[in-house]
């Protein structure tokens, strides 16, 4: 009978272990939002903490930074994108904040429009978000979009001169490919100098 319990006890233990803890011990803890160019992000997502961390091995993007400021070819300013990832848990997280007109507008609401679920010059000429998280119950990536003017992005500051750009958003994302599948983000926050940010760690 004492083994029992033991058992159950153990199995309900593992049961109610932290969602927000990789399989390295790393513990998830959404950053304040600031305004300084902390270079912080954070968002919460079907109840796990997300943020930044530089990849080790697990393929969520091209590039082999937690967080990197895009700009549009050319220095036209059409558009900006922050990338952010995490590459250095069991399983990978990736989000793409894709901004129009973002340095003719400045500080401001930008509402989200639908995604088309990519980045860059394949992007909506529009302001959305898309994100991939681990789903367990098909072993693989799910993806979520944005919502046609269901979000929105506020820039909280856009310093140009001192290379600051901070923000929160929320909004309802769909998912890929199941239009009744949404998940509901309300708590996004970012705050980066673009100046240092390509020099600054996510362990």
């Amino acid at each position: 009978m004492k083994n029992l319990i033991f058992i159950l006890t153990a199995l309900l233990l593992l049961g109610c272990r932290d969602s927000n803890k990789a399989d390295d011990g790393f513990h998830a803890v959404l950053p304040p939002e600031t305004q300084t160019g902390a270079n912080t992000f954070g968002v919460t997502i079907n109840g796990k903490v997300y943020v930044p961390r530089d990849p080790t091995g697990v393929n969520v993007g091209t590039t082999a930074k937690g967080m990197i400021f895009w700009r549009s070819p050319d220095n036209q300013h059409i558009y900006d994108e922050l990338e952010i990832k995490d590459g250095a848990s069991s399983v990978g997280f990736q989000m793409i904040i894709h901004l129009q007109n973002l340095f003719q507008n400045g500080q401001g609401e930008y509402i989200l429009k639908k995604s088309n679920f990519h980045n860059g010059i394949d992007s909506i000429p529009d302001n959305h978000i898309y994100f991939k998280i681990w789903d367990n119950n098909i072993s693989n990536y799910a993806y979520y979009g944005s919502i046609e003017n269901q979000g929105l992005i506020n820039v909280t500051r856009y310093d140009f001169a001192n290379r600051i750009f901070s923000g929160v958003f929320s909004g309802k994302f769909v998912r890929y490919d199941n239009p009744n599948d949404f998940i509901t983000i309300s708590d996004g926050r970012f705050d980066i100098n673009w100046n240092t940010l390509p020099n600054h760690p996510f362990p």
